[in-house]
């Protein structure tokens, strides 16, 4: 590409060739962050930014989880059992994300088939945590997290099944946010678990976010707009999200805590019964069952290309009978009522993930594998279980980050973002 093809588009041609030289200059910093770039396409790319009159994301870089259909390349997934064609099409928010000018930089790398909250890749490598040398990125959405926090993208895209954009965010120190489920289309998109995953984004902040979903999503629900925050409460559950927490993650924990409260909101700490019933629930079976389902003719025939880490985890939906899964679905109907009914228009207030990004030297054990990856999980996936929309923002102690995650019921999106904004500002004090 050549810089004098596009003059007036100066300041996006300028932050494409500063990525494109950290990429010659560093290859080792930020290597296994992309499986591909779109360079092929820049060009054409600048050319219609440059001719949109306006647009939400213009003048912005974002890159794409190797789940999402980009017009002109292969969608891997992070695997390498699967053979696909060449995209035809743009998954539609991925077109959404083009129409609204944001410059398509490339496919992430990421967990096979966004199964885990790791971020771990045998195939094509795992991306070093920018801030923990020598620890997981945290996943499944890795390679986008850490193409964030090392300013090669404005905004990641990705999917987010059980914590996949939150888990990375708290890992590396950016933002991370899960929409309700229906808000964003998933057309175009492969699939993990049909019952929970979500389209997702990151960022460096609470406003880059906002604007990724505003582009994104799939119609504008205008009652979240008449939610007010006069009598909002923050509640963190006594019997939830504190289990086997560790000590430098309680300590920021409660300073942020702290924070919140010295700047005027009501913070209160309750037993939450929801939970109770929830900690019972086998979520697992969710993802085992339903990419058992969506892969079952490639990777019964292919299991030797799979991760072994990954393939342990699709394998035990022959634990599950039609029966047990079908009560799941009902019983997971049932519990987001009750819980949407108890929450109303507060918010929870919890860790992201109550441990720091485990070593990958260490993940090499399965059975620390398979520990790590549970608790990482834990939290997060409670959002995705009752369908409700969920952010993990940044708090900083020591120039180390941890995740403060906030979540909301189903469809109040616009209203937790709005608060986010403000607690945001708040933890950066």
């Amino acid at each position: 590409m050549k810089k004098k093809i596009i003059s007036n588009n100066e300041k996006l041609v300028d932050k494409v060739f500063k990525i494109l030289t950290k990429f010659k200059n560093n290859p080792k910093e930020i290597e296994y962050v992309f499986t591909e770039l779109f360079e092929k396409d820049f060009e054409v790319q600048l050319n219609e930014i440059s001719q949109l009159q306006s647009g939400l994301l213009k003048g912005l870089v974002i890159s794409v989880k190797d789940l999402f259909d980009v017009k002109g390349y292969h969608t891997k997934g992070g695997t390498k059992f699967l053979q696909p064609d060449i995209s035809l099409n743009d998954a539609k928010c991925i077109s959404k994300i083009r129409k609204a000018g944001g410059l398509l930089i490339g496919h992430t790398n990421m967990t096979e088939l966004a199964y885990s909250g790791l971020g771990i890749n045998p195939h094509y490598g795992t991306p070093d945590n920018p801030s923990y040398p020598g620890a997981v990125p945290g996943g499944s959405t890795s390679g986008g997290a850490v193409s964030i926090a090392l300013d090669l993208s404005d905004i990641a895209i990705g999917t987010d099944t059980g914590g996949s954009t939150r888990i990375p965010a708290a890992f590396t120190g950016i933002t991370g946010f899960k929409p309700s489920q229906d808000n964003v289309s998933r057309d175009g998109v492969l699939t993990l678990s049909t019952s929970l995953d979500s389209v997702g984004l990151m960022a460096k902040n609470v406003e880059f976010c906002k604007l990724g979903y505003q582009a994104m999503r799939r119609k504008i629900n205008t009652k979240q707009d008449e939610l007010e925050n006069k009598n909002l409460k923050f509640i963190i559950p006594s019997n939830f999200g504190f289990e086997s927490i560790d000590t430098e993650i309680k300590v920021a924990f409660d300073l942020a805590k702290r924070k919140i409260i010295e700047s005027g909101y009501e913070v209160i700490e309750m037993n939450v019964p929801v939970l109770d019933l929830y900690k019972k629930i086998p979520i697992w079976q969710f993802a085992s069952v339903e990419c058992a389902t969506e892969y079952f003719y490639l990777y019964n025939e292919k299991k030797h290309l799979i991760d072994p880490n990954v393939l342990r985890r699709i394998e035990r939906a022959k634990e599950v009978t039609a029966v047990e899964y079908n009560l799941l679905k009902k019983i997971r109907e049932n519990l987001i009522l009750e819980f949407n009914q108890f929450l109303k228009n507060n918010l929870l207030l919890m860790p992201t993930v109550t441990i720091k990004p485990p070593l990958l030297e260490k993940c090499q054990n399965s059975e620390f594998y398979d520990e790590v990856n549970l608790v990482s999980l834990r939290n997060t996936t409670l959002a995705n279980y009752m369908n409700g929309c969920s952010i993990s923002i940044p708090y900083f102690k020591n120039n180390k980050p941890i995740g403060i995650m906030l979540n909301a019921t189903t469809n109040q999106d616009d209203y937790l973002l709005s608060v986010s904004y403000e607690i945001e500002k708040v933890l950066q004090r």
